[in-house]
């Protein structure tokens, strides 16, 4: 208003001054509202948020109030890298076994092994490094700055202006270069009216950015080292960064025997939060189950024991000790008319199906209630007979 120019620093310093933590981010929560309500609409939504998996119960309060205030109706607050499994996972039940999540964003990457059993996520280590996709672009722009010097015998570095070109101009290309070969970098009038013309190839990219390859292979390296004598079954690529052929390839080198999951890195674990949103939807009932203690831990119940299932001589585990409840599992009986349902090893139920034939077919419906009591349905799919049995919860669980 008053004629004079202003440096970008000034403005924004000006734009937020008076405004807290809280301000900015219900800002970015009505943004986000506005789009949902044009792509659904609809001004209603059961929202499930997702958060760094370190945050403090003050910045998980903030952030769902912030959501809230938007007019969100938010169901849970999940962290970053259990979103990524579930995207991955979705409505399947995954196998048990131990996951890397390796996140490398704009500014920082993180690495979290987390463990897999009969469904629930448990993580087992995390660390987090200021290493993100912002160093490729700084290598970049270092080449091109240096290319640019010795063509034209000047210091593009002194013009602060200039340097910001380059670096949008850098960010451009390492885009392009993680789906094509060859990037042009072209800038009109970077330094004293003189024009930028390059050309990138990726191996040329590849190279430049090798020390910072390095630094995010040593941090993966941090993680897995402490943890030799686990064996990771799959690895979960989350963050735009992990885009970059050359990246997914130094991964991949680290975890040879490991199913690479990397499909829409940048995407996944905002596809993970609307998975679980879309699960609290159909069971309402576990919305008020996901609120985590003063600790930031969550109460589950788990099976105090061993149940295993007794026909003759042959004896099946059907659900290991401490395994998460409530619990349902269907399984094929071997020949047999009498049925011993065991827990650590002691008879707690027992039942005789008619006899059978080479046609018939037993099979078991078990499910384990989160008080412990247990539900049984056995079935002879030849003639159809069921026989149900109930084995009220132990004492004491």
């Amino acid at each position: 208003p008053s004629g004079k120019s202003i440096s970008l620093k000034q403005w924004y310093q000006r734009r937020v001054r008076g405004k807290g933590v809280s301000a900015l981010t219900k800002s970015v929560f009505d943004n986000l509202k506005e789009t949902a309500d044009s792509a659904l609409g609809e001004d209603k939504h059961d929202t499930v948020v997702s958060i760094p998996l370190t945050s403090s119960t003050e910045f998980r309060n903030i952030i769902k109030k912030c959501a809230i205030s938007a007019g969100f109706n938010v169901v849970d607050l999940i962290p970053e890298t259990i979103a990524a499994m579930v995207c991955h996972d979705g409505s399947v039940v995954p196998a048990n076994g131990h996951t890397v999540v390796v996140r490398v964003g704009g500014s920082s990457m993180s690495v979290t092994l987390a463990r897999v059993l009969s469904g629930m996520y448990s993580v087992v280590d995390h660390l987090e490094e200021k290493i993100g996709g912002n160093l490729f672009d700084k290598s970049i722009g270092k080449f091109l700055c240096d290319d640019f010097n010795r063509k034209n015998r000047c210091k593009v570095e002194d013009n602060q202006r200039s340097i910001s070109k380059v670096l949008r101009a850098s960010k451009a290309a390492k885009h392009n270069l993680s789906t094509m070969n060859t990037a042009e970098c072209n800038i009109e009038s970077l330094f004293d009216g003189m024009d930028l013309i390059s050309n990138l190839s990726r191996p040329r990219f590849e190279t430049l950015i090798q020390n910072d390859l390095n630094r995010i292979k040593d941090s993966i390296q941090k993680v897995i080292s402490k943890h030799d004598n686990i064996s990771i079954t799959r690895v979960v690529l989350t963050g735009g960064t992990c885009k970059v052929p050359k990246v997914q390839s130094i991964i991949g080198q680290l975890f040879p025997n490991s199913t690479i999951l990397n499909s829409s890195p940048d995407e996944i674990i905002a596809m993970g939060a609307a998975s679980h949103a879309a699960l609290i939807g159909k069971f309402p009932s576990l919305s008020s189950k996901t609120e985590s203690e003063a600790d930031g831990t969550v109460a589950i119940p788990l099976t105090p024991s061993d149940i295993e299932v007794r026909v003759g001589d042959t004896v099946t585990q059907v659900v290991a000790k401490n395994t998460p409840l409530p619990f349902k599992k269907e399984m094929d009986l071997p020949e047999g008319n009498v049925i011993v349902i065991e827990a650590g090893g002691k008879c707690i139920a027992k039942a005789e199906v008619p006899g059978s034939d080479d046609k018939s077919k037993v099979s078991l419906h078990l499910e384990i209630l989160e008080d412990c009591s247990i539900e049984a349905i056995i079935k002879d799919s030849f003639t159809n007979e069921r026989t149900s049995v109930h084995i009220p919860a132990p004492s004491g669980a």
